[in-house]
């Protein structure tokens, strides 16, 4: 067993399940014609119903977006024949978070090797993690698996270790063979999220997206105050989406924008393949135990 308590292990457990269903529930739910925002309410609204809470918003990547893209009310993405869409899902428990993702094709079986070398390299690198595992080794296991299948990782893009209340803790689980030395523990918890994809393998930003996070108090108007403060408290450390604000304030877009200016809150920006290749993922939270993981997700 890991060396974390059972209620710990509990609520890891429960957070886990509750985002493997939304996971689940979104890949089943994506047509083309569907709305992303629609699909993106009901996923999230799913966690919130299982007693859960959004770790971060839901992640709807098309074709060559890989990360940070959520859909709002004035950007509602419609899913295309032939699309690559990537749901990428978060649920926490009383702040303890679990992070999983995976691939679909919309209605074509085009891509199925490349969404199939992502899965495949989370695999082998799961059947890698042991207390004493490099990080380093299991970028080179993901790495191989991908470019064996001909296909390049995104190599700027990595999974994370994992705490309460903090999705990225400090320990980063490349998709590629570093220099890093790190090593795994007995208890930590990891999100590992191998990405495949036929173009450059880098990511670059590309325009502020609409998930945020909170950065600091400032001196400001008092509306912009007051909805800071109501949303202190109802995200707390984690990534949440401008459409959220909407149920806080009638002027949440208005007040969003001026406390991104001052410098409040951050913008995640989404992130592309530079080349415009079509990008894969899969991911899994795992629990690192005394002789090997238990997956979470």
């Amino acid at each position: 067993m890991p060396s974390v308590s059972q209620e710990v292990l509990d609520k890891f457990l429960r957070a886990g399940a509750i985002a493997r269903e939304a996971r689940s529930y979104g890949i089943a739910h994506v047509r083309a014609g569907g709305s992303s925002l629609e699909l993106a309410n009901a996923i999230e609204n799913l966690i919130r119903e299982r007693g859960g809470q959004c770790a971060f918003p839901v992640n709807i990547g098309v074709n060559e977006v890989a990360a940070h893209y959520t859909p709002s009310n004035s950007n509602d993405v419609k899913f295309r024949h032939g699309d690559v869409v990537k749901i990428d899902v978060g649920a926490h428990v009383d702040g303890y978070p679990a992070d999983t993702a995976a691939t679909v094709e919309v209605g074509t079986k085009n891509h199925s090797a490349l969404i199939r070398s992502a899965e495949d390299a989370l695999t082998m690198c799961i059947e890698m993690v042991a207390p004493g595992t490099s990080v380093s080794a299991m970028g080179a296991t993901v790495s191989r698996v991908i470019k064996a299948a001909g296909f390049k990782p995104v190599q700027n893009l990595t999974g994370h270790s994992m705490e309460r209340w903090n999705l990225h803790a400090g320990m980063s689980i490349p998709n590629i063979e570093t220099r890093d030395k790190d090593l795994l523990h007995e208890g930590m918890v990891l999100a590992i999220e191998p990405f495949s994809t036929v173009g450059t393998g880098k990511v670059a930003g590309r325009g502020r997206g609409s998930i945020y996070r909170v950065v600091r108090d400032r001196k400001a108007p008092e509306d912009v105050c007051a909805l800071f403060t109501k949303m202190r408290t109802e995200f707390g450390p984690f990534p949440f989406a401008g459409r959220w604000c909407d149920r806080l304030s009638p002027s949440s877009d208005a007040l969003v924008t001026k406390m991104f200016r001052l410098g409040m809150i951050m913008s995640y920006p989404i992130l592309t393949d530079v080349g415009d290749g079509v990008v894969a993922q899969a991911e899994h939270s795992v629990i690192v135990t005394a002789d090997g993981c238990k997956v979470l997700t």
